[in-house]
């Protein structure tokens, strides 16, 4: 006849693995018996900054910069950032025709201009950029200053 597998003996109550009897939850704190007792941690000061040199402006006060020269478009000189000003006919995605009264010239926008506000033709802009510097009849815009004199920084791509 086949013998029934002996039963292992059941495990003890934790109280008496450690030998200690469980504190009762009216006379002893149940975290106090678990954990010693610790001091509360005080954190740290923040290193200070560095000293910042004189060429920073002042918040909250006007800062004066100057904009490079206003140029025709007949004349834009390559390696340089002008500013041009003009009317915008048929404008794309990512590109706009100026023309100045006299000539007419291609602004390129980058990649990622038709995330931003866009020209409408006849708008009245000025566009600060410089030529394309290697060798494309194309003006590669940094910023665009609308009617409203609102700068839209154009982004690199």
């Amino acid at each position: 006849m086949a013998q029934a597998p002996a039963q292992a003996p059941a495990a003890p109550p934790p109280a008496q693995m450690q030998g200690t009897t469980p504190p009762t939850p009216s006379t002893t704190d149940p975290r106090a018996a678990a954990e010693p007792e610790t001091q509360p941690i005080k954190p740290k000061a923040a290193p200070k900054p560095a000293a910042k040199s004189g060429t920073a402006a002042p918040r909250n006060q006007t800062m004066a910069f100057t904009l490079p020269d206003l140029v025709p478009i007949a004349e834009i000189p390559r390696g340089k950032a002008v500013m041009l000003q003009g009317v915008v006919l048929s404008p794309q995605a990512t590109t706009f025709v100026l023309n100045d009264g006299n000539a007419s010239q291609v602004i390129s926008l980058g990649s990622s201009w038709r995330d931003l506000t866009k020209v409408k033709a006849g708008d009245r802009v000025r566009v600060i950029g410089q030529m394309d510097p290697y060798g494309a009849p194309v003006f590669r815009a940094g910023s665009v200053v609308l009617e409203n004199n609102k700068i839209v920084v154009v982004p690199n791509g």
